[in-house]
Protein backbone atom coordinates (compact mmCIF):
# COMPACT_ATOMS: atom_id res chain seq x y z
CA UNK A 1 0.00 0.00 0.00
CA UNK A 2 2.73 2.31 0.75
CA UNK A 3 4.53 1.93 -2.20
CA UNK A 4 1.42 3.11 -4.09
CA UNK A 5 0.55 5.83 -1.59
CA UNK A 6 3.80 6.71 0.08
CA UNK A 7 3.05 9.08 2.11
CA UNK A 8 0.00 6.64 3.68
CA UNK A 9 -3.09 9.34 2.93
CA UNK A 10 -5.59 6.91 0.26
CA UNK A 11 -6.81 9.53 -2.10
CA UNK A 12 -10.91 9.54 -2.48
CA UNK A 13 -11.06 9.19 -6.67
CA UNK A 14 -13.82 10.32 -8.52
CA UNK A 15 -13.56 7.20 -11.12
CA UNK A 16 -11.40 4.69 -11.66
CA UNK A 17 -9.46 7.61 -13.97
CA UNK A 18 -8.09 8.91 -10.95
CA UNK A 19 -6.38 5.52 -9.23
CA UNK A 20 -2.78 4.90 -9.93
CA UNK A 21 -2.58 3.01 -13.32
CA UNK A 22 0.58 1.76 -15.23
CA UNK A 23 1.21 2.87 -18.65
CA UNK A 24 3.41 0.01 -19.67
CA UNK A 25 2.49 -1.52 -22.93
CA UNK A 26 4.13 -3.48 -25.84
CA UNK A 27 3.91 -4.38 -29.43
CA UNK A 28 2.89 -7.83 -30.02
CA UNK A 29 6.11 -8.85 -31.09
CA UNK A 30 7.83 -7.80 -28.02
CA UNK A 31 9.74 -10.80 -26.59
CA UNK A 32 8.43 -12.05 -23.34
CA UNK A 33 11.86 -11.73 -21.45
CA UNK A 34 11.85 -8.22 -22.15
CA UNK A 35 8.46 -8.00 -20.85
CA UNK A 36 8.99 -9.96 -17.62
CA UNK A 37 12.37 -8.53 -16.79
CA UNK A 38 10.92 -5.02 -16.92
CA UNK A 39 8.04 -6.47 -14.62
CA UNK A 40 11.09 -7.78 -12.47
CA UNK A 41 12.50 -4.37 -12.23
CA UNK A 42 8.80 -2.70 -11.59
CA UNK A 43 7.19 -4.63 -9.10
CA UNK A 44 4.22 -2.26 -8.94
CA UNK A 45 3.33 -2.84 -12.45
CA UNK A 46 0.39 -5.35 -12.24
CA UNK A 47 1.20 -6.58 -15.77
CA UNK A 48 1.47 -5.79 -19.61
CA UNK A 49 -1.28 -4.38 -22.07
CA UNK A 50 0.21 -6.07 -25.60
CA UNK A 51 -1.15 -3.74 -29.08
CA UNK A 52 -1.16 -4.55 -32.55
CA UNK A 53 -0.83 -2.01 -35.34
CA UNK A 54 -1.61 0.44 -32.26
CA UNK A 55 -5.10 -1.16 -31.36
CA UNK A 56 -5.49 -3.33 -28.29
CA UNK A 57 -4.88 -6.96 -28.54
CA UNK A 58 -4.78 -8.20 -25.23
CA UNK A 59 -3.06 -8.64 -21.48
CA UNK A 60 -1.11 -10.72 -19.69
CA UNK A 61 -1.37 -10.44 -15.95
CA UNK A 62 1.94 -10.70 -13.93
CA UNK A 63 1.48 -13.39 -11.94
CA UNK A 64 0.00 -15.46 -14.92
CA UNK A 65 2.86 -14.56 -16.39
CA UNK A 66 5.42 -15.59 -13.87
CA UNK A 67 3.09 -18.70 -12.73
CA UNK A 68 3.55 -19.99 -16.52
CA UNK A 69 7.06 -19.70 -17.24
CA UNK A 70 8.01 -21.19 -14.13
CA UNK A 71 5.94 -24.31 -14.98
CA UNK A 72 7.35 -26.71 -16.87
CA UNK A 73 9.08 -25.88 -20.27
CA UNK A 74 7.82 -22.51 -19.49
CA UNK A 75 11.00 -20.96 -20.65
CA UNK A 76 11.48 -22.78 -23.48
CA UNK A 77 8.40 -21.83 -24.86
CA UNK A 78 7.47 -18.80 -24.63
CA UNK A 79 10.76 -16.18 -22.85
CA UNK A 80 12.57 -16.25 -26.31
CA UNK A 81 9.45 -15.74 -28.18
CA UNK A 82 7.27 -13.22 -28.51
CA UNK A 83 5.19 -12.08 -26.03
CA UNK A 84 1.36 -12.46 -28.04
CA UNK A 85 2.62 -16.53 -27.94
CA UNK A 86 1.94 -16.14 -23.85
CA UNK A 87 -1.04 -14.11 -24.02
CA UNK A 88 -2.74 -17.12 -26.54
CA UNK A 89 -1.31 -19.64 -23.85
CA UNK A 90 -2.97 -17.80 -21.27
CA UNK A 91 -6.31 -17.22 -23.17
CA UNK A 92 -7.07 -13.88 -21.00
CA UNK A 93 -9.53 -11.43 -22.08
CA UNK A 94 -9.01 -7.87 -22.54
CA UNK A 95 -11.56 -7.11 -19.64
CA UNK A 96 -11.75 -3.29 -20.41
CA UNK A 97 -13.84 -0.11 -19.04
CA UNK A 98 -13.89 3.89 -19.79
CA UNK A 99 -12.12 5.88 -17.11
CA UNK A 100 -14.80 7.63 -15.73
CA UNK A 101 -16.45 4.30 -14.32
CA UNK A 102 -17.66 4.99 -10.27
CA UNK A 103 -14.94 2.47 -8.16
CA UNK A 104 -18.03 0.77 -6.70
CA UNK A 105 -19.75 -0.17 -10.76
CA UNK A 106 -15.73 -1.38 -11.42
CA UNK A 107 -15.28 -3.42 -8.31
CA UNK A 108 -18.55 -5.13 -9.22
CA UNK A 109 -18.31 -5.44 -13.18
CA UNK A 110 -14.53 -6.76 -12.25
CA UNK A 111 -15.27 -9.76 -9.60
CA UNK A 112 -18.27 -10.56 -11.92
CA UNK A 113 -15.72 -12.35 -14.29
CA UNK A 114 -14.48 -15.57 -14.54
CA UNK A 115 -13.37 -16.73 -11.49
CA UNK A 116 -10.06 -17.63 -12.84
CA UNK A 117 -10.31 -13.75 -13.77
CA UNK A 118 -11.09 -12.03 -10.73
CA UNK A 119 -7.63 -10.81 -9.97
CA UNK A 120 -6.29 -9.89 -13.52
CA UNK A 121 -5.97 -6.42 -13.99
CA UNK A 122 -8.49 -4.45 -15.50
CA UNK A 123 -7.55 -2.25 -18.69
CA UNK A 124 -9.11 1.41 -18.16
CA UNK A 125 -9.34 3.15 -21.50
CA UNK A 126 -8.94 6.95 -21.07
CA UNK A 127 -10.49 10.10 -23.01
CA UNK A 128 -8.23 10.27 -24.99
CA UNK A 129 -8.33 6.95 -26.36
CA UNK A 130 -5.05 5.41 -24.69
CA UNK A 131 -4.89 2.63 -22.24
CA UNK A 132 -3.84 1.68 -18.70
CA UNK A 133 -3.88 -0.70 -16.52
CA UNK A 134 -5.46 -1.12 -12.92
CA UNK A 135 -4.44 -3.19 -10.45
CA UNK A 136 -7.45 -5.28 -8.42
CA UNK A 137 -5.22 -4.69 -5.08
CA UNK A 138 -5.49 -1.19 -5.28
CA UNK A 139 -9.10 -1.02 -6.88
CA UNK A 140 -10.15 -2.50 -4.28
CA UNK A 141 -8.33 -1.30 -1.47
CA UNK A 142 -10.00 2.13 -2.90
CA UNK A 143 -13.12 0.45 -2.27
CA UNK A 144 -12.85 -0.56 0.97
CA UNK A 145 -12.03 2.79 1.60
CA UNK A 146 -14.50 4.22 0.31
CA UNK A 147 -17.16 2.29 1.82
CA UNK A 148 -14.93 2.72 5.26
CA UNK A 149 -15.69 6.78 4.86
CA UNK A 150 -19.58 6.02 4.21
CA UNK A 151 -20.17 4.11 7.14
CA UNK A 152 -18.49 6.59 9.37
CA UNK A 153 -21.05 9.80 8.08
CA UNK A 154 -23.45 9.41 11.36
CA UNK A 155 -20.34 9.53 14.01
CA UNK A 156 -18.69 12.57 11.88
CA UNK A 157 -21.81 14.59 11.46
CA UNK A 158 -22.10 14.11 15.34
CA UNK A 159 -18.57 15.83 15.75
CA UNK A 160 -19.75 18.40 13.42
CA UNK A 161 -22.71 19.10 15.41
CA UNK A 162 -20.67 19.26 18.33
CA UNK A 163 -18.03 21.48 17.34
CA UNK A 164 -21.23 24.00 15.42
CA UNK A 165 -22.51 24.00 19.61
CA UNK A 166 -19.41 25.74 20.81
CA UNK A 167 -18.67 29.30 20.60
CA UNK A 168 -15.34 29.78 18.55
CA UNK A 169 -15.40 26.38 17.00
CA UNK A 170 -17.21 27.34 13.70
CA UNK A 171 -14.01 27.49 11.84
CA UNK A 172 -13.09 23.74 12.64
CA UNK A 173 -16.53 23.08 12.18
CA UNK A 174 -16.66 24.10 8.23
CA UNK A 175 -13.30 22.24 7.83
CA UNK A 176 -14.88 19.13 9.52
CA UNK A 177 -17.49 19.29 7.30
CA UNK A 178 -15.74 19.78 4.28
CA UNK A 179 -13.27 17.12 4.57
CA UNK A 180 -15.88 14.74 5.53
CA UNK A 181 -17.88 15.77 2.46
CA UNK A 182 -14.67 14.96 -0.13
CA UNK A 183 -14.83 11.78 1.42
CA UNK A 184 -18.01 10.60 1.11
CA UNK A 185 -19.05 12.82 -2.72
CA UNK A 186 -15.53 12.80 -4.68
CA UNK A 187 -14.93 15.56 -6.79
CA UNK A 188 -11.93 17.25 -8.74
CA UNK A 189 -13.23 20.63 -6.89
CA UNK A 190 -15.44 21.59 -4.27
CA UNK A 191 -16.06 25.25 -3.68
CA UNK A 192 -18.51 27.09 -1.57
CA UNK A 193 -19.23 30.77 -3.15
CA UNK A 194 -20.64 32.92 -1.02
CA UNK A 195 -21.47 36.68 -1.31
CA UNK A 196 -18.97 39.07 -0.27
CA UNK A 197 -20.47 40.97 2.55
CA UNK A 198 -18.40 41.75 6.24
CA UNK A 199 -20.31 38.21 7.95
CA UNK A 200 -18.19 35.77 5.97
CA UNK A 201 -14.45 37.63 5.56
CA UNK A 202 -13.51 35.04 8.22
CA UNK A 203 -15.04 31.98 6.15
CA UNK A 204 -13.09 33.91 3.21
CA UNK A 205 -9.95 32.42 4.77
CA UNK A 206 -10.58 28.81 3.88
CA UNK A 207 -9.16 28.11 0.41
CA UNK A 208 -12.37 25.94 -0.36
CA UNK A 209 -14.44 29.30 0.23
CA UNK A 210 -14.95 31.98 -2.41
CA UNK A 211 -16.48 35.83 -1.69
CA UNK A 212 -17.96 36.83 -5.38
CA UNK A 213 -20.18 40.02 -5.58
CA UNK A 214 -22.05 39.09 -8.30
CA UNK A 215 -21.53 34.76 -8.41
CA UNK A 216 -25.44 34.72 -9.57
CA UNK A 217 -24.21 36.47 -12.60
CA UNK A 218 -21.21 34.48 -12.96
CA UNK A 219 -23.17 31.19 -14.29
CA UNK A 220 -26.56 30.77 -15.62
CA UNK A 221 -26.61 27.36 -14.13
CA UNK A 222 -25.97 29.57 -10.47
CA UNK A 223 -28.89 31.28 -11.09
CA UNK A 224 -31.31 29.12 -11.73
CA UNK A 225 -30.16 27.38 -8.91
CA UNK A 226 -30.10 30.37 -6.81
CA UNK A 227 -33.51 31.87 -7.53
CA UNK A 228 -34.99 28.42 -7.23
CA UNK A 229 -33.35 27.91 -4.25
CA UNK A 230 -33.21 23.80 -5.16
CA UNK A 231 -30.20 21.72 -5.83
CA UNK A 232 -29.11 21.77 -9.36
CA UNK A 233 -27.35 18.87 -11.17
CA UNK A 234 -25.97 18.72 -14.64
CA UNK A 235 -24.47 15.29 -16.10
CA UNK A 236 -22.62 16.47 -19.20
CA UNK A 237 -21.92 19.98 -19.30
CA UNK A 238 -21.13 19.58 -22.97
CA UNK A 239 -25.06 18.71 -23.32
CA UNK A 240 -26.12 22.25 -21.63
CA UNK A 241 -26.08 25.55 -23.93
CA UNK A 242 -26.74 27.69 -20.72
CA UNK A 243 -23.37 25.99 -18.98
CA UNK A 244 -21.29 27.43 -22.44
CA UNK A 245 -20.06 31.26 -22.01
CA UNK A 246 -17.15 33.34 -20.19
CA UNK A 247 -18.04 32.59 -16.58
CA UNK A 248 -18.22 28.90 -17.35
CA UNK A 249 -15.69 26.52 -15.06
CA UNK A 250 -12.89 25.46 -17.16
CA UNK A 251 -12.62 21.58 -18.00
CA UNK A 252 -16.13 20.80 -15.83
CA UNK A 253 -18.37 17.78 -17.24
CA UNK A 254 -20.19 17.04 -14.28
CA UNK A 255 -21.35 19.59 -11.70
CA UNK A 256 -23.94 20.08 -8.84
CA UNK A 257 -25.30 23.24 -6.94
CA UNK A 258 -26.52 23.14 -3.62
CA UNK A 259 -28.30 26.64 -2.64
CA UNK A 260 -26.82 28.07 0.91
CA UNK A 261 -28.43 30.35 3.42
CA UNK A 262 -27.90 32.63 6.47
CA UNK A 263 -30.78 33.78 8.42
CA UNK A 264 -31.28 36.55 5.62
CA UNK A 265 -32.45 34.00 3.31
CA UNK A 266 -30.58 32.54 0.12
CA UNK A 267 -26.59 33.46 -0.08
CA UNK A 268 -24.54 31.30 -2.00
CA UNK A 269 -24.22 27.78 -3.55
CA UNK A 270 -22.32 24.76 -2.63
CA UNK A 271 -20.26 23.99 -5.66
CA UNK A 272 -19.35 20.58 -6.97
CA UNK A 273 -17.58 19.64 -9.90
CA UNK A 274 -15.91 16.65 -11.58
CA UNK A 275 -13.41 17.27 -15.13
CA UNK A 276 -14.97 13.76 -15.74
CA UNK A 277 -18.60 12.31 -17.15
CA UNK A 278 -19.00 10.38 -13.89
CA UNK A 279 -22.44 12.10 -12.82
CA UNK A 280 -23.42 12.34 -9.44
CA UNK A 281 -25.33 9.41 -8.19
CA UNK A 282 -28.97 10.07 -6.08
CA UNK A 283 -26.92 8.48 -3.19
CA UNK A 284 -23.99 11.60 -3.33
CA UNK A 285 -27.19 14.60 -3.79
CA UNK A 286 -28.59 13.44 -0.72
CA UNK A 287 -25.22 13.73 1.08
CA UNK A 288 -24.84 16.70 -0.33
CA UNK A 289 -27.26 18.22 1.40
CA UNK A 290 -27.05 16.73 4.22
CA UNK A 291 -23.92 18.37 4.89
CA UNK A 292 -24.82 21.97 2.82
CA UNK A 293 -27.35 22.31 6.37
CA UNK A 294 -24.69 22.48 8.33
CA UNK A 295 -23.16 24.74 6.12
CA UNK A 296 -26.09 26.59 6.39
CA UNK A 297 -25.60 26.35 10.43
CA UNK A 298 -21.66 27.82 10.21
CA UNK A 299 -23.06 30.73 7.91
CA UNK A 300 -25.43 31.72 10.49
CA UNK A 301 -23.58 31.45 13.20
CA UNK A 302 -21.06 34.23 11.43
CA UNK A 303 -24.10 36.65 10.60
CA UNK A 304 -24.85 36.28 14.10
CA UNK A 305 -21.39 36.34 15.28
CA UNK A 306 -21.18 39.49 13.23
CA UNK A 307 -24.25 41.36 14.16
CA UNK A 308 -23.42 40.94 17.89
CA UNK A 309 -19.99 42.50 16.80
CA UNK A 310 -22.15 45.91 14.85
CA UNK A 311 -24.21 45.98 18.60
CA UNK A 312 -21.32 46.16 20.63
CA UNK A 313 -19.66 48.76 18.24
CA UNK A 314 -22.52 51.03 18.20
CA UNK A 315 -22.91 50.80 22.25
CA UNK A 316 -19.38 51.49 22.38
Amino acid sequence: MFDIYPTGDIPVPVCIGDLPLSDYIVSHDTLTENAAAHLQKHLEIPGVIITRNGRLAGVVPRHKMFERLGRRYGVELFLRKPIENLQRDLNTDAFALRCHLHINTTAHLALARPHDCIYDPVIVEQANGEYRLLDMYVLLLSQSQFLTNLSNVVSSLNRIEIALSRDGETMHALELILKNLKMVVPVHKLEILLKNKNAFTRIGENGDVKLMDDFAGANEMYRVALSNNHPLVVDDSRMVPAWRGRHALPHVLAWMGVPLSDKEGVTGLLSLSRHTTSPFTNNEKELAQVFSRHINQVLVNESQTDGMKYLLKKLN
